[in-house]
């Protein structure tokens, strides 16, 4: 088995059309079936955007996940929530 690497996931989300609530179970149930641990979700909460590129959404629900997953969690977890509109940014750092 690949040694596992922790990483923070940074996400932002939309909340127009679905709650938070159920885009971080959402995302915590993806991160299972890709085989990660995580440790830690902090839930930071609406936040506006310094420079808003959209007037209709000004702000957004910004959620942090630390995991442990094998080296290969960050491309495969962008490819799979590529087509997801509720997800506006996703950054992934080592730990």
């Amino acid at each position: 088995m690949n040694d596992l690497n922790k990483y923070r996931v940074n996400m932002i989300f939309d909340v127009r059309s679905v709650t938070a609530e159920a885009q971080i179970e959402k995302v915590k149930t993806l991160l299972g079936t890709l085989g990660a641990t995580i440790e830690d979700v902090k839930d930071l909460g609406v936040k506006d955007f310094v420079r808003v590129t959209n007037r209709r959404m000004p702000s957004a629900h910004y959620v942090q996940f630390d995991v442990a997953a094998a080296t290969t969690l960050p491309v495969v977890f962008r490819e799979k929530l590529r087509l997801d509109r509720s997800i506006k940014r996703i950054l992934i750092q080592s730990r």
